[in-house]
């Protein structure tokens, strides 16, 4: 067949319209059927797909034979239903270029009306070449289900593929799944920076992929968290067999940032047992759940999820729930516990501590929600009420003669003194309050401090800067240095109460005390002894030259109102 002539062109356009050239789009006219003729078809059409319009024009179904077999049902179904009905169709699909590559194209046909006769024999349209915007899109789609650091499936990929897992698997075997956290790698991140960092997570991963087998999963959940999803396992042993097998390539030597480090990771693991129905939320949480276990008990380990951490877990979420609200109705409470003289016994400072008066469980100790409040990220509105409650408080005393020297001292977590805003909002109820900062200090545990890197100690500095005094709490508990507590800006180390409780009994206690003593003077530090609780332990801590104590040998932790009583008595000399 010779291609048609303009003559012939001309004339096609009187009955069907004009035919649009020298556009980037593609413009025909076909006849209906696998083996129609084409008509007319734009010169575009060889730059799209590399065949000349020459061979369109003269090859029946060409067009068909270049449709890609996953499209061809559908493209020819959509084509017969546009003939039928004379809608517009608008369709995408792929056509096998000259090169051997698929082109994506997004068509737009019309049944062609025939001005003369009425009827509709033939297809009039437009495509053009839409493969660019079909890969971005696709990569958008790979990237919302993979991670980008790694190349892992993420979070979303790892619940949906437990979903199908968990809905096809058989009877007869276990379904386990494994949440690892790497231990310490904040400090890769803090000392070799986030680059080093990177590097770390995409070795691990490969690592980890390397050590399954091909039709398990390896997931990175976020941050330095994976998950594993072994759909066939044959019970408890071959389960804690895998997750030996997951730590080991960690425990290899790897270069990142130039340094050679060693990684752990703590991992917990949840079983679905043959002949159990499984709940992919629930397996995650489980994993996770025994994964913080494993955390608390030192790292660099694995637990299996049992009954009493779901019990545990369940009993946290109420905590969350019931802590907000009692932010948000008021119901904590400031308490204080006096610092004496060990000299003298007068009541030189406080330390304020927090307690929830529960409307039904009566009050509740720090010990049973600080936890939670840390893990959940209520601690830092939490902390910033105690920080508020404590300044009101002090400018109180301020105001009095009598009290007007006392000190009031404060705890923030480590979620707190990272946190981004935690200088202005300590400074800020400083300077509404109207105190003298100097008598209020910011007591930080030692492990708090020597662990949450540059941020932590630019808050303290920062505070220390304004006039705020810094205490190092549970003193001898950590892993500090000399030069570590040289660099901070503290003016006080607290001895922890367990050296204290066995000073009389422990001659090893005796020496730490004394140790830390010893250390402060050289450093020019104040000492405050905590935890004292007989009259033995004061008078030894008096001959180490430790001259400041709490504990309930003086009081223990008082109300507002009991405090200000105590304050306002004649003679407030405490237990010496």
């Amino acid at each position: 067949m010779r291609p048609y002539s303009e003559q012939v062109l001309r004339a096609l356009e009187n009955r069907y319209g004009p035919l649009p050239e020298g556009v980037p789009s593609v413009a025909y006219i076909f006849e209906p059927g696998i083996e129609g003729r084409c008509l007319y078809i734009s010169p575009s059409v060889a730059e799209v797909l590399g065949y000349p319009r020459r061979q369109w024009l003269e090859e029946r179904g060409l067009w068909d034979r270049l449709l890609h077999a996953d499209d061809a049902d559908r493209v020819v179904s959509n084509e017969a239903e546009c003939a039928r009905s004379g809608e517009k169709l608008v369709q995408e699909y792929r056509l096998r270029a000259a090169d051997g590559r698929d082109v994506w194209i997004r068509d737009e046909m019309t049944v062609v009306v025939d001005r003369q006769t009425g009827e509709a024999p033939l297809f009039y349209g437009v495509f053009l070449d839409v493969s660019d915007r079909k890969r971005m899109e696709s990569e958008l789609e790979r990237l919302a289900i993979y991670d980008a650091l790694t190349g892992l499936p993420n979070r979303a990929l790892f619940a949906d593929r437990l979903g199908h897992v968990l809905a096809r698997r058989g009877r007869e075997t276990a379904t386990a799944v494994y949440f690892l956290d790497l231990d310490r790698f904040k400090r890769i991140n803090d000392s070799l920076g986030h680059a080093a960092g990177d590097e770390v997570l995409r070795e691990v991963a490969q690592r980890l992929s390397a050590v399954v087998r091909p039709e398990d999963t390896v997931a990175r959940f976020g941050g330095d968290e994976f998950t594993v999803l072994c759909e066939s396992v044959g019970g408890v042993l071959e389960a804690v067999a895998i997750a030996d097998r997951l730590q080991r390539p960690l425990r290899n030597p790897l270069i990142a940032g130039g340094a050679e480090l060693r990684l752990s990771a703590s991992i917990g693991v949840a079983l679905v047992e043959a002949g159990e129905e499984g709940d992919a939320q629930h397996l995650i949480e489980d994993s996770d759940a025994a994964m913080y276990r494993a955390k608390e008990r030192g790292g660099a380990r694995t637990e299996l999820f049992d009954s009493a951490m779901r019990e545990n877990a369940v009993r946290a979420l109420q905590i969350e729930q019931e802590l907000q609200q009692a932010l948000e109705q008021g119901e904590l409470r400031l308490y204080f516990q006096p610092g004496v003289d060990l000299d003298t016994g007068q009541i030189v400072g406080a330390e304020a501590l927090v307690r929830w008066q529960h409307p039904r469980r009566g009050l509740i100790v720090p010990d049973r929600f600080l936890k939670v409040a840390e893990e959940t990220g209520l601690i830092v509105p939490l902390g910033a009420w105690v920080i508020s409650q404590s300044c009101s408080q002090l400018a109180e005393w301020q105001s009095r003669p009598e009290t007007s020297q006392l000190h009031l001292s404060l705890n923030l977590s480590a979620r707190e003194l990272t946190h981004p805003d935690v200088v202005a909002t300590v400074l800020d109820c400083v300077h509404a309050s109207g105190i003298d900062p100097h008598f209020l200090t910011i007591e930080v545990t030692e492990s708090t401090a020597m662990a949450d890197g540059d941020s932590g100690f630019r808050a303290l500095r920062d505070l220390s800067a304004e006039g705020l005094r810094v205490a190092i709490d549970d003193f001898g508990t950590g892993y500090s240095s000399l030069e570590q507590l040289r660099r901070m800006p503290v003016d006080i180390v607290k001895v922890d109460r367990s050296f204290v409780s066995g000073m009389s009994e422990d001659s090893t206690d005796h020496a730490l005390v004394a140790a830390v003593v010893g250390m402060a003077r050289a450093l020019k530090l104040a000492v405050v002894a905590e935890g004292i609780e007989t009259p033995i332990q004061a008078e030894a801590l008096r001959e180490l030259g430790c001259h400041t104590g709490q504990g309930f040998l003086f009081a223990k932790p008082l109300s507002a109102e009991a405090m200000n009583e105590l304050l306002a008595s004649e003679t407030p000399a405490l237990g010496v």
